[in-house]
């Protein structure tokens, strides 16, 4: 029999008529009664009387996949086996099958009409402790995190899960926000659960805003409440998509990029590389020192990335944990490109006093910050292949060419100002004919990085 799925996520999920930015906006949608019944298998709207207004047995939609994943919901006997059980991870398959799965399975037949990712903290907390800096139950929408959840598996936590929703993530900064002023969310203890909003607008920071009444899992009708407000949590999703810029970072998200394993914080940014990974790590001690060095000499420096914690090695990985959090470096105009310079050569100023190279000044190695002051909007990051100057490096890097080191095959400070200048020539398009000049002398390798600075092109 075919499954009619795919017809039955498109009549029960539509978007919104309102692209909700505000809590305000939010409250009435996440209420919105359901498009049309919820399909299900076995005739449960007469098995449950009090469920035929919500649900419906129909031949065609019976068999369909999304129809026996609403009718597991309702009438799956989910207490008993989960009544007293303390550990969290078997709190997991109760409320994935009420949030989750449903979610997963409309993406699965919408497709990039509902673009979600949705992850868990694998790090069981028990039932009293925060745990880790990531909550329980993390859903992205285009790098968005719009939705996560905290639980705990005794409903007498359920304080301690609401309590941690703003411990977590609680700042809605708009590097990760873009223009959305809110975050959906969840707390659940044992099988009571509640939605809630985060308020993110400036003077309202970590309020939290209750979206539903406090719901039992063990109740039918709370149920249909929770399957109700999933369905219009991924309604919101599918109204807001289209208005979330794609510099959006993933607050929460492990990304791999590179060699590095990138997890953004609230407040922070954790990178993490295998010891096989880290370069020039023969003497791994003797390599950790040194670069705790060069990001200690980095600090309160204009154009460099800012330290939190480490860098240090730590069960089979050298992790370092940075203050500065940025976007990719995107450059459409001559003075984004002479600002950016600017801070790049201000912090290399500052490394090269040390005799310390960066060895891979390249643009993905550039963030901008918005937040900062306007004369450091632009910092070097990604210090692990840096070095003393006239080093002989153990490889090239991919950046590199014949020119970037001397005769001898050493890479010296003047390299790093070869590689800004390679950098720069990508852009020419966008440079006059003193910026074509500004780009000859640095590749030139003729000016310090100071010299640099006092070039006309950047003066002005």
């Amino acid at each position: 029999m075919i499954d009619n799925s795919n017809l039955i996520c498109n009549d029960l999920l539509r978007k919104f008529e309102t692209i909700p930015k505000k809590v305000d906006e939010l409250l009435p949608l996440i209420n919105e009664p359901l498009l049309r019944k919820l399909p299900v298998t076995s005739d449960e709207g007469i098995i449950y009387p009090e469920l035929s207004q919500y649900i419906c047995t129909k031949e065609d939609e019976r068999r369909s996949m999304l129809a026996k994943i609403i009718s597991n919901v309702l009438c799956d006997t989910i207490d008993g086996q989960f009544l007293g059980n303390k550990s969290e991870s078997m709190l997991h398959y109760p409320l994935d099958s009420m949030i989750r799965i449903p979610l997963e399975t409309f993406n699965r037949f919408l497709g990039n009409v509902l673009p979600i990712e949705i992850d868990r903290d694998d790090t069981d907390s028990g039932t009293t402790t925060i745990g880790t800096k990531r909550p329980d139950f993390l859903c992205w929408t285009k790098d968005l995190l719009l939705f996560k959840g905290e639980e705990k598996a005794d409903a007498n936590d359920m304080n301690i899960a609401r309590d941690e929703l703003i411990d977590k993530f609680n700042i809605l900064d708009s590097i990760f926000f873009g223009e959305i002023k809110f975050m959906i969310c969840y707390a659940a203890g044992g099988l009571k659960i509640r939605f809630y909003a985060i308020d993110g607008s400036e003077e309202t920071q970590k309020r939290l805003i209750a979206l539903t009444n406090p719901l039992n899992a063990r109740n039918l009708l709370d149920r249909i409440t929770i399957l109700r407000t999933v369905v219009n949590i991924a309604r919101i999703i599918m109204t807001i998509n289209d208005d979330i810029p794609d510099t959006i970072i993933p607050l929460g998200k492990r990304r791999k990029l590179g060699h590095s394993f990138i997890t953004f914080y609230a407040d922070s940014v954790e990178k993490r590389v295998l010891e096989t990974d880290l370069p020039y790590s023969e003497d791994l001690d003797s390599r950790v020192k040194f670069l705790k060095s060069m990001y200690q000499h980095a600090k309160d420096y204009t154009g460099l990335v800012q330290v939190k914690k480490g860098p240090v090695f730590v069960n089979g990985f050298y992790k370092i944990v940075m203050k500065t959090r940025g976007i990719p470096c995107v450059l459409k105009t001559e003075n984004q490109l002479r600002e950016m310079t600017k801070c790049v050569l201000a912090g290399l100023v500052r490394l090269h006093e040390k005799k310390f190279v960066h060895r891979d000044i390249r643009l993905p190695n550039i963030l901008y910050v918005p937040d900062s002051p306007e004369n450091s909007k632009y910092v070097l990051i990604d210090f692990e292949h840096g070095g003393y100057d006239k080093q002989k490096p153990n490889e090239p890097l991919r950046d590199w060419d014949e020119n970037t080191l001397t005769s001898g095959k050493r890479y010296t400070l003047r390299s790093d100002i070869y590689q800004l200048g390679k950098l720069l020539e990508k852009h020419s398009d966008l440079m006059t004919t003193t910026g074509a000049s500004f780009v000859n002398r640095l590749k030139s390798k003729y000016m310090s990085a100071t010299a640099a600075l006092q070039h006309p092109w950047i003066v002005g």
